[in-house]
């Protein structure tokens, strides 16, 4: 499997929001889309998925044009978990309601397992949820209709670090257990940082410089970048300790490998 974002431009009315986008991503891999609130990302992860349509370029997968109408091959999972359920349905009816095959409740309790939740919230609806749980619910969903490739756009934003940190490590347990692959859209290195293999730079609806190597200290390439370390690196922000846990995770998981 391998999305490719070919030279993807986007202008809504006269104006410019996206020029000359152009990445691939390939199966099981985790990349990051960085930058400020206003360069792109969100719009960039809306003609991913097919809900926008491009201006200029096209987005191809495993080589073939995707539209989205196709099947749910490639799937959003929103910042505000919130207003992307139906508040009137159950925890059952959300996970239920997209999948075009039966699902038997033991599939969703299973489903619930793996984002570690169980069987107790099947029937709870989404205001009896903490933003954490209900992002968990998220993840279940689009887990359950078994996509390619999962963008997170800004899904973890918001959260309490504590909780942040859970889902981070959910996030890569999931990976590995189902080698998914996603694409992590953020405006915090940390939590890119965290769990990408590498991290695209937006600015200014451009994709501007891309980071592969972690070393110390950073190769920067662009402006843009610089300011987006430089608001990470402060060293009593209680996100700077995610890294630090995540590194152990994977440790833990190559450690259980051997």
């Amino acid at each position: 499997m391998k999305i490719e974002c070919r030279h993807v431009s986007k202008q809504f009315d006269t104006k410019p929001v996206l020029q000359n986008c152009h990445f691939s991503v390939k199966q099981g891999e985790i990349v990051g889309i960085m930058g400020e609130s206003g360069t792109g990302k969100s719009t960039l992860a809306k003609l991913l998925v097919g809900l926008e349509q491009a201006s200029a370029g096209e987005i191809l997968l495993d080589g073939k044009p995707y539209h989205g109408k196709d099947g749910a091959r490639i799937l959003l999972v929103f910042q505000d978990a919130l207003h992307a359920v139906n508040p009137l349905f159950s925890v059952k009816d959300i996970l239920t309601e997209a999948t075009k095959d039966a699902v038997s409740v033991e599939e969703i309790v299973a489903i619930l397992k793996e984002v570690g939740l169980d069987e107790t919230y099947l029937t709870k609806k989404p205001r009896q949820l903490s933003g954490g749980q209900l992002q968990r619910i998220c993840i279940a969903r689009a887990l359950l209709l078994q996509p390619d490739v999962i963008i997170f756009d800004e899904a973890l934003s918001g959260l309490d670090p504590l909780i942040q940190g859970q889902l981070l490590r959910l996030l890569y347990q999931l990976k590995i257990k189902h080698q998914q692959t996603y694409i992590f859209i953020s405006h915090d290195f940390n939590l890119c940082y965290a769990l990408c293999h590498r991290i695209l730079v937006m600015f200014d609806g451009q994709i501007v410089d891309e980071i592969t190597d972690f070393s110390d200290p950073i190769e920067v390439n662009h402006p843009a970048t610089q300011n987006l370390l430089t608001q990470s690196q402060n060293p009593k922000h209680p996100k700077c300790r995610i890294r630090k846990m995540m590194a152990t995770i994977q440790q833990t998981h190559e450690g259980e490998q051997k």
